[in-house]
């Protein structure tokens, strides 16, 4: 080992004995508020303590349909090991995220893989459910997840995240803590079931026929929510028939009491001035605009503003109100019927979300936002997304990202057949004809993100190409050897140079001088900059290093588990 990297290893050290010291301090502070528990390292760790993690492509089992955008992404693994990648590719890129966790009922098959407590007793029997450490383990899972999340979302980026009366109080706490009491839009209740419990304990208890689902944005809403306003088309009138056409009338006049009294706003309109207890909404200088535009009226002693068509968009908005009723969004009983007509009726779930509960959420933001779901289960949220983006009245080109592991074989025998029979069709409906790649988690390295040494490095380099591409949005590869890879999407390029050797490196400049498309480059690197002359003033090109900006990526991540 070179006397650098003996150095950068006790560096390395040093980071950890800190983490350490921070994660104890916080252990032993004394909080008069807010959310305490002892917080159990999970199994999950000792991947990300000895290796690197990569995404690689399983072109077998993605989806290649007519329609070539958007391209959706399926991704099998651990969700934290998913999230840790993503934190790379998708920082601050997410514009929505929906998750449905396990709500840790005891029922609902949810396992802690605690790292130092074996599943199981020495006799082989199973550690029981309801374990005193049953919500501690929970809220470890969570939260590590969660904050790995948190900063994929865009500047105003929101996440809803469903929930029922088992961990509702703590995950409440929880995600205030994380994204901040202030970044709470509200709180959605959801009527999931019609059907009651008439066996058991719950059938002598409050029968619950409510869920929630809890929303925070990045951005505190000031005079508008965050992307929360519908649309509804063709619901103005315009009645009014003046020279120039079919018109609508607005009254001018507003409330001068309270707060809103305003002295400077009582100036006469023709001749017209306002009521008692009124002033005019609007000032002076529009009014004049409006009078030298022949849009302002009088109508039985009252100043109008003359309003067409094409002054506006032909829409009014709507609240997003906290109760979705059966009525609007269906139930789990019509998502389990929704899952039966896919799959059939032995796909072995109990309740699964209806597409129109996740279309109703999605429907509130713009038609080409990307959205995440990293607790995917049957695939609802995809099949939604992929259902706005067909529909006449939702049409666009919003991309979904979902990841689930394959622990029962919920990714091979659900999830995934799901998708496949939603782009292709069923039971009368025709297909959604979008694209689907496929990726698996998988690790690189035999040391951890902050021993890495210059053998891990070039191992995660000659493997990166597929998360550098899924950064890019460019997921087709066009071109592969043994020294660099081309990718592509519609409008432009990605190509990487992946080897520590250089004696392939005019080839590949060769190369890329002769693509078409805008492109960017990805050079190996031991330094945080490249610079080639071939690609200097350039604008096409946009020349970016691998692999240590990816390991400085991993290195803030690990700091925070």
């Amino acid at each position: 080992m070179t006397e650098k990297e003996l150095l950068q290893q006790k560096e390395n050290h040093i980071l950890k004995l800190e983490k350490e010291i921070e994660k104890w301090k916080k252990a032993v502070k004394t909080q008069h508020y807010g959310l305490v528990w002892l917080d159990v390292p999970e199994g999950f760790e000792d991947d990300v303590e000895n290796k690197l993690p990569i995404l690689e492509d399983v072109p077998t089992k993605g989806i290649k349909s007519k329609d070539t955008e958007p391209t959706h992404l399926l991704i099998e693994g651990d969700n934290y090991h998913a999230l840790t990648c993503l934190n790379y590719t998708h920082k601050s890129k997410i514009d929505v995220i929906y998750i449905d966790p396990p709500y840790n009922t005891g029922e609902d098959g949810f396992r802690y893989k605690d790292k130092r407590i074996l599943d199981k007793y020495p006799d082989g029997t199973d550690v029981p459910k309801d374990h005193p450490f049953r919500h501690s383990y929970w809220l470890s899972f969570m939260r590590k997840r969660l904050e790995l999340s948190k900063d994929l979302l865009t500047k105003d980026g929101v996440i809803f995240i469903s929930i029922d009366d088992n961990e509702f109080a703590q995950l409440k706490l929880l995600t205030d803590s994380i994204f901040g009491e202030t970044s709470l839009l509200g709180i959605l209740n959801w009527q999931n079931k019609t059907k009651p419990v008439n066996s058991g304990k719950a059938k002598y208890q409050i029968q619950q026929n409510i869920e929630y689902i809890l929303c925070y944005s990045n951005a505190i809403p000031k005079e508008k929510y965050l992307g929360f306003v519908l649309k509804e088309q063709g619901q103005r009138k315009y009645n009014f028939q003046t020279k120039k056409g079919l018109a609508r009338l607005v009254d001018i006049e507003d409330s001068d009491i309270g707060r809103k009294k305003r002295d400077t706003m009582k100036f006469p309109i023709l001749g017209v001035i306002p009521q008692t207890g009124k002033r005019w909404k609007i000032g002076l200088q529009e009014v004049n605009r409006l009078i030298e535009e022949d849009k302002i009226i009088i109508v039985e002693g009252k100043v109008k503003k003359i309003i067409y068509p094409e002054d506006e968009n032909q829409s009014i908005e709507r609240p997003f109100w906290s109760l979705l009723l059966k009525e609007q969004v269906d139930t789990a009983e019509d998502g389990k019927k929704e899952l039966s007509l896919i799959l059939g009726k032995e796909h072995g779930f109990d309740t699964v979300k209806p597409t129109k509960l996740i279309r109703e959420l999605l429907n509130h933001f713009d038609n080409n936002i990307i959205v995440l779901d990293f607790f995917a289960g049957s695939g609802t949220t995809g099949h939604a997304v992929m259902q706005l983006n067909k529909d006449e009245d939702t049409k666009g080109s919003r991309q979904f990202i979902l990841v689930t592991d394959n622990e029962n074989n919920i990714m091979s025998d659900i999830c995934l057949p799901r998708i496949k029979t939603a782009i292709t069709g069923y039971n009368d409906k025709g297909g959604l004809f979008q694209s689907v790649k496929f990726y698996k988690t998988a690790f690189v390295g035999k040391h951890n993100i902050l021993d890495a040494d210059d053998k891990d490095k070039i191992l995660l380099a000659h493997h990166a190409g597929e998360m550098l591409a899924i950064a890019e949005n460019t997921l087709e590869q066009v071109k592969k050897n043994d020294y660099w890879q081309v990718f592509e999407n519609k409008d432009r390029m990605t190509a990487v140079y992946f080897r520590e050797e250089q004696n392939k490196l005019d080839e590949f400049i060769k190369e890329v001088l002769s693509l078409k498309k805008p492109v960017t480059v990805y050079m190996f690197s031991w330094e945080e900059r490249v610079e080639i002359a071939d690609f200097e003033d350039n604008k096409k090109i946009n020349l970016k290093t691998i692999p240590q900006p990816i390991l400085e990526v991993y290195k803030q991540i690990y700091n925070i588990i």
